[in-house]
């Protein structure tokens, strides 16, 4: 198994739950941009590639995965699922599989707006908002908001991990980062001396939500939920990873069922839901690959990678008992690696 994006956090921690799977005996490749990335340690194997953006990234993936007889390929990260998709053939030509949705899929779930757009109309609730291109219609955008919903967020539409994100809200004052995230909370005077213009476009201006904040971890074939468990976090901003409280409801999963299936998902995804003024959740995005917190999950007792390996080899999942109610908290851990490695 080749396993992107190791300098991750919690990548380390990924990588030795899958070679500690019950069912299924895993060899990992891991690969990073980054020679540094601590997940080498944690493989059988480390490999550097391109940044998931270069246009050598996927040729280098495509070296390694024919070199090492690769069975499945899993990204975790939003560029490098993209470069993977597009050039999908190559990886199946050689005999592997790509744990992941076809190239217009993803680019559908990369894009909040066409996301967003999709989900509507498929008659799920969303946070109202609108897809800004100019600074004369933010302008314009923001105002409405500010007067209709007293606070909203702007955020870019392609954007991952609260990257560009600002939240206008009545209750502060000046810029603050919220909870040691990149999302950055202010007034509306702040908002528009300081950062009005540099919003990048397109955008997105939408109504504030507020915690709870959940993921919802999903394995999924053909449109079809065939595991899946929503976590609530305990830091709603998501990043940094605070830990997380299983939360198996039925609104949660059916949720889950109906975004799955409107989108025609197969392989592992991360839903994030905040919860509207009038305490409903609803999807914020849909990221195109699994999350470096499905750990969390599978730690309590989710066999979600063994699912995965499982799905590979067409065998049926097996039934398990969910767990109902259980917390799952980061704590600091190290690893002995030889000296030389940082001489």
């Amino acid at each position: 198994m080749l396993v992107t994006a190791a300098g991750g956090m919690l990548a380390p921690l990924n990588i030795r739950l899958l070679r500690e799977g019950r069912r299924h005996d895993v060899w990992v490749l891991a690969v990073d941009h980054r020679v540094d990335a601590v997940g080498r340690y944690f493989a059988n194997e480390f490999a550097q590639v391109p940044a998931g953006v270069d246009a050598g990234y996927s040729a280098a993936v495509l070296e390694l995965v024919t070199k090492h007889k690769i069975d499945l390929v899993l990204p975790w990260s939003d560029e490098e699922a993209l470069s993977l998709a597009a050039d999908r053939a190559g990886i199946e030509a050689v005999g592997s599989r790509l744990a992941c949705a076809p190239l217009a899929t993803l680019r559908k779930m990369s894009d909040k707006a066409e996301t967003y757009d999709l989900l509507a109309r498929g008659g799920i609730e969303m946070p109202a908002w609108a897809l800004v291109d100019n600074a004369d219609t933010l302008v314009a955008t923001t105002e409405k908001f500010a007067s209709q919903h007293g606070e909203f967020a702007v955020k870019p539409v392609t954007a991952r991990g609260n990257r560009g994100t600002v939240v206008v809200r009545r209750d502060v004052k000046g810029a603050h980062p919220f909870m040691g995230s990149r999302e950055l909370h202010m007034d509306f005077d702040t908002y528009r001396r300081d950062h009005l213009a540099s919003t990048p476009f397109p955008a997105l201006v939408m109504e504030r939500l507020f915690s709870p904040a959940y993921d919802i971890d999903v394995l999924a074939q053909d449109g079809r939920v065939l595991r899946a468990m929503p976590r609530r976090r305990l830091n709603p901003a998501g990043i940094p990873f605070a830990g997380g409280v299983l939360t198996p409801t039925k609104p949660l999963l059916d949720l889950a069922d109906r975004i799955t299936h409107l989108l025609n998902l197969s392989w592992l995804y991360d839903y994030d839901l905040m919860t509207n003024a009038s305490g409903v959740p609803v999807p914020i995005e849909i990221n195109p690959r699994p999350s470096g917190s499905i750990a969390a999950a599978i730690l309590a007792g989710v066999p979600f990678y063994d699912d995965l390996i499982s799905l590979v080899r067409g065998e049926p999942l097996p039934e398990i008992v969910m767990p109902q109610s259980a917390a799952v908290i980061p704590y600091m851990d190290c690893c002995v690696v030889p000296a030389e490695n940082f001489e």
